[in-house]
């Protein structure tokens, strides 16, 4: 077993108190995951974070889209169906949410996520819209800095659809070129003790992932 270190350790917080994050800390999760490798140090993501009067603007425009019922839409167009192996693991995944916290947790998980988790930050990453798929994965090499960087400073974290769902609510925030497009979204904060906070997914054996050859 690997010591415990931020890889390790983190996991997907679901629900937030109200306790911000300064500025500085912020920063520094930036600065940290500007770190992330890039295809030919190409650099393709920009990031774009909402907190304090900027947070609590979006998350006003968030709450009246998500009450009246419109429809969300992503910037990037994800796959119209799963293939068949990551389509398994979510539905594992759902049956294990369901499983671990309860109708009554499931119900605490929705409002939560309706209510963009209660985040104290967003952090918002783009890619040029005429992106390759190898501008994808610096994206996500980058947004997982973000997440390890937060958990080294005690921060939760949660890379989610539901912040990027409108992105009209971000764009009215942010001065965004318009060769950008949105990717993905990250919630920060102080984890709560809500019972959402208690699901652990889990990950696949290496049986299933891997092939080593010697």
């Amino acid at each position: 077993m690997a010591n415990e270190n931020a890889v390790t350790v983190r996991v997907s917080s679901h629900d937030f108190t109200d306790r911000q994050i300064d500025e500085t800390t912020l920063r520094e999760i930036i600065e940290e995951a500007q770190l992330a490798p890039s295809w030919m140090n190409s650099q393709p993501w920009k990031a774009y974070v909402a907190c304090g009067e900027t947070l609590r603007a979006i998350k006003a425009a968030h709450k009246a889209s998500v009450e009246s019922g419109e429809k969300s839409w992503t910037e990037v167009v994800p796959p119209q169906e799963w293939a068949a192996y990551p389509q398994a693991n979510i539905d594992a995944w759902n049956a294990d949410l369901a499983a671990t916290i309860g109708q009554e947790g499931l119900d605490e998980f929705m409002a939560s996520e309706g209510g963009m988790f209660n985040s104290q930050a967003i952090v918002y990453v783009t890619v040029p819209k005429d992106a390759t798929l190898y501008s994808a994965y610096d994206a996500g090499a980058f947004g997982y800095g973000v997440l390890l960087a937060a958990t080294e400073r005690g921060i939760g974290s949660i890379p989610a659809y539901e912040f990027i769902r409108f992105p009209k609510e971000v764009r009215a925030a942010f001065d965004i070129p318009e060769d950008e497009a949105l990717l993905m979204g990250v919630g920060l904060g102080y984890p709560s003790d809500s019972v959402v906070n208690e699901m652990r997914s889990k990950r696949n054996g290496m049986d299933v992932v891997l092939q080593l050859k010697g």
